[in-house]
């Protein structure tokens, strides 16, 4: 079975085809803001010319999705003219092909629960934002609106820093690369990682702060949700095993009063794959008649 697998995020769009479960070949543009149509056509038809016997697309994209509907209800301003889109219509009417949508971070925490073989996980994904989905008993969790996991929205601080959603203090002004490149005042990512991994230390600091708010978060969701693992994915797992040392050392005075340990926090094992493979397997699933 080949399926074109699509991940939708706020700044660039990343595509695979998927033949057999295994992700053979990516291609990755920058989004464009003003007409993010182009870009999505521009990733499918460029797969599309590899495999000829597509059976489904798979799309995981940024924003509040009505999986059923493959219609996306809302989008930040980070994709403009992207909110009220009914995505899986339009792509199967331009393509001819069934076409599964839903939210990016709901795709990768599916492809990390299913390639970890464990039934119970929340994934955090952060990115452009921060973003959430969970995984309970083998099942996507969507919830009656739509909007279980958008953990970047719940609020951290209150009457903090004011979100592009309209609130004050959402966790994902206090934990996102963009944050992290504000912090540390690095704008290029590849110079933000190499300078953290030689230790220097206004990048480290900068990590820290962001460990710090990101441990708080996760202590709420094992007291709440209570999940074999929480998974942290998206661009920040490239900094590597040294932030992950800081965030579990942030964690321990949680965890210390809790019945959770540290090592059931990890990093993503699909990295920026997770959102391409994740939307695959939802489509098969969907394809073969599953919820």
């Amino acid at each position: 079975m080949s399926i074109i697998a699509i991940d939708i995020g706020g700044t660039m769009i990343k595509g695979g085809l998927v033949r057999d479960q295994k992700l053979e070949f990516r291609t990755l543009l920058p989004l464009n803001r003003h007409q993010p149509l182009d870009s999505l056509w521009n990733v499918i038809e460029t797969l599309a010319y590899k495999d000829q016997k597509v059976e489904a697309i798979g799309i995981a994209t940024a924003g509040r999705v009505d999986t059923r509907k493959g219609a996306v209800l809302y989008a930040s301003p980070n994709i403009p003219k992207w909110s009220g889109l009914h995505l899986s219509k339009i792509v199967k009417d331009r393509y001819a092909i069934p076409c599964f949508v839903l939210n990016d971070a709901r795709a990768a925490a599916l492809a990390e629960a299913r390639s970890r073989n464990v039934s119970n996980l929340v994934l955090l994904t952060i990115g452009t934002g921060l973003g959430g989905g969970i995984v309970l008993n083998n099942q996507l969790i969507f919830g009656n609106s739509w909007e279980a996991g958008e953990i970047g929205h719940s609020i951290l601080k209150p009457n903090g820093r004011r979100c592009n959603c309209g609130k004050k203090g959402c966790a994902e002004m206090y934990i996102s690369m963009r944050v992290l490149h504000k912090y540390s005042h690095e704008k290029d990512r590849k110079k933000l990682i190499e300078r953290f991994k030689e230790k220097d230390p206004h990048v480290v600091s900068s990590v820290e702060r962001v460990c710090k708010d990101l441990a708080i978060v996760i202590d709420k969701i094992f007291l709440t949700i209570d999940p074999q693992l929480v998974v942290v994915g998206g661009g920040f797992c490239e900094l590597g095993p040294g932030a992950l040392e800081i965030l579990r050392d942030h964690l321990k005075m949680y965890s210390q009063r809790s019945l959770y340990d540290v090592s059931q926090v990890d990093f993503s094992i699909l990295g920026n794959d997770a959102g391409i493979i994740g939307a695959a397997m939802y489509a098969k699933e969907r394809l073969l008649g599953g919820s």
